[in-house]
């Protein structure tokens, strides 16, 4: 890692929206080839980031590889794709998690962040992928509840993300967001069980100096002191920030995409308004991503005007 990279993380206040998929519409490839693709991938990531000058380009965001590398069929009607689970765990499934650096998508992940390491050099480079209740979910159809009781298929979907936490680290990334569709309300017998899985995967992440964030989808506030227990680093929907503010030692939140393609006015009235002004005068801000990649039907002129307005307002 650079000595800029590390000070840029040091220092953070950061702004990575989750521009991905829609580098396949830009160019005008199929969904499926794009992500494929490695050269075209590093190619179109580093284009767009040439022009957006965010401060860092997610190099894979497409959070059913692992599913799929793993043996889930997918059913790519839409993006991200469905998910068609296992249903119960193969026998070959350990053999499978030894080999996952070496399948295709994950391999080309892998490849994709080498590739913008030397393309760009100082800029923070971003991975997200599920967590691991939302990948044990993927693997059987299992709802996060049901999941939380199962620690033998917690804890192999655990070593998956840990392996793949490695290879991205030998890669060269920066930044790991690990996405959770849903947790329950926690108490402290299923925290444990959370806090057995994501230990290992933070304190992995840390050794390659790479931040570990978790992001959940359906953020439920009643969890917030658990969670902060168990992980270091934590992205917050904005429509959270007043409860968390008080609590959370260092602040990372996500904005609604559909936040870009509005007018500078109501950009600056909502992230006032939630209290996110406020915070990117703190030290604890870290990052402010997207909740979402950027869709490929986004408007593209109000797309660039918008991020181009939350770069000002968060440099005041």
């Amino acid at each position: 890692m650079s000595r800029e990279k590390r000070e840029r993380l040091k220092k953070g206040g950061l702004f990575v929206p989750l521009i991905f998929s829609f580098g396949a519409a830009l160019e005008g490839m199929p969904l499926n080839e794009f992500l494929g693709d490695p050269t075209k991938l590093s190619n179109t990531l580093r284009t767009i980031q040439n022009y957006f000058q965010v401060d860092g380009v997610v190099c894979y965001g497409d959070t059913t590889v692992l599913a799929e590398s793993l043996g889930c069929r997918l059913s790519n009607d839409s993006y991200p794709p469905v998910v068609e689970p296992l249903g119960e765990l193969p026998e070959n499934f350990d053999a499978r998690l030894m080999e996952l650096p070496k399948a295709e998508r994950v391999a080309t992940a892998i490849e994709v962040t080498k590739r913008l390491n030397i393309l760009l050099p100082d800029t923070i480079l971003l991975c997200q992928v599920s967590g691991p209740v939302t990948l044990a979910g993927q693997l059987t159809g299992q709802p996060s509840d049901e999941v939380l009781n199962h620690s033998d298929l917690l804890g192999s979907a655990a070593k998956a993300l840990l392996n793949f936490t490695k290879a991205l680290g030998d890669g060269g990334i920066d930044i790991v967001v690990i996405r959770e569709e849903t947790l329950p309300v926690l108490d402290d017998e299923t925290a444990k069980v959370l806090g057995r899985c994501y230990t290992p995967i933070w304190n992995t992440a840390k050794f390659y100096e790479i931040s570990p964030l978790l992001m959940i989808e359906e953020f439920l506030p009643e969890n917030i002191d658990r969670l902060q227990k168990l992980v270091d680093g934590i992205i917050f929907p904005a429509d959270n920030v007043s409860e968390i503010l008080p609590k959370a030692k260092k602040l990372s939140f996500a904005l609604p995409v559909s936040l870009l393609e509005k007018e500078h006015e109501e950009i600056e009235a909502f992230l006032a308004q939630k209290g996110i002004s406020g915070a990117t005068e703190s030290s604890r801000l870290f990052l402010v991503t997207t909740d979402r990649e950027v869709p490929k039907n986004i408007h593209k002129e109000f797309m660039i005007r918008g991020i181009q307005t939350i770069k000002d307002l968060m440099k005041k």
